[in-house]
């Protein structure tokens, strides 16, 4: 059990709160509201979703001390008998046994989550991007380019590279209409996906799709919120909530700007 105090249910505003795509080791991925949101979610809901792609690639070397910071967080909460904390898998985060031993939490492919109003399938996108799945090389070759130029160019440049990456393998509009099929064959009327860095709405067929884009874009940054028969997009910092002080809870729990002992770099290729 954690150390971390209990939380009356009564008292959290939401069921489920779902993010994806932070890419840590990312130049341009936005840590410390990361580390924030962690906070402020392990107090305001019942079951915290990390869909996917939490790093960028497994090259430890490229994280920083904030990148850690939210590592630290998301172990802190991760044995808590008041919260479910999930991390599905996505395509950067490689084998599931070395993310495990990183931060502890339940690894999943798909979730459903489900309430007496909504059930909500959960899985990163991926799975439905033939590009990936057919290109291997070529997409190995442009994550190594994007790389090199997150190093060199204003972080403008970068994410505006990734944003028109995605736009042309048009794998956004793939993954939207192949999720909401799946969905359907699991008996939900809802479901949710990241992937594709790009956060939207939609309602198909009875069944309402919400991507919840990244945490690499300047924010505030998206999520996917479930509350009753509620599913929707929102975005952090939300306002008028207050901001958890990460400095005073980064200087109480002190913790290595290195790789677990143990744990080495490792491929995602």
């Amino acid at each position: 059990m954690s150390d971390s105090p209990h939380v009356d249910p009564a008292v959290r505003r939401y069921d489920c709160l779902i993010i994806s795509d932070l890419h840590l080791g990312s130049v341009v991925c936005q840590a410390k509201l990361i580390e924030e949101f962690i906070e402020w979610a392990a107090t305001s809901t019942r079951e915290l979703i990390i869909n996917g792609d939490i790093f960028d690639d497994l090259n430890f070397n490229r994280l920083s001390k904030k990148h850690f910071a939210c590592l630290r967080s998301i172990r802190r909460h991760s044995d808590r008998d008041d919260l479910r904390l999930i991390w599905m898998r996505g395509n950067h985060d490689g084998p599931a046994d070395i993310v495990s031993h990183i931060v502890g939490v339940e690894i999943k492919e798909e979730y459903i989550f489900e309430n007496d109003r909504v059930r909500l399938l959960i899985l990163h996108g991926d799975q439905f991007d033939h590009f990936i799945t057919k290109y291997k090389y070529i997409t190995a070759v442009a994550c190594g380019l994007f790389y090199y130029i997150q190093k060199l160019a204003p972080h403008r440049a970068a994410r505006w590279i990734r944003r028109v990456s995605k736009r042309w393998q048009r794998n956004s509009e793939l993954v939207q209409r192949s999720a909401v099929e799946y969905a359907r064959s699991k008996g939900c009327n809802a479901v949710t996906c990241g992937h594709t860095h790009l956060p939207l709405v939609a309602d198909v067929d009875g069944i309402r799709y919400v991507n919840s884009g990244t945490w690499t874009e300047t924010p505030p940054c998206p999520f996917v919120s479930v509350e009753g028969g509620r599913v929707q997009l929102e975005w952090w910092p939300i306002p008028g909530v207050m901001i958890p002080d990460v400095t005073a809870i980064d200087a109480e729990n002190a913790f290595e700007s290195e790789p677990p002992s143990g744990l080495k770099t490792v491929s995602s290729s």
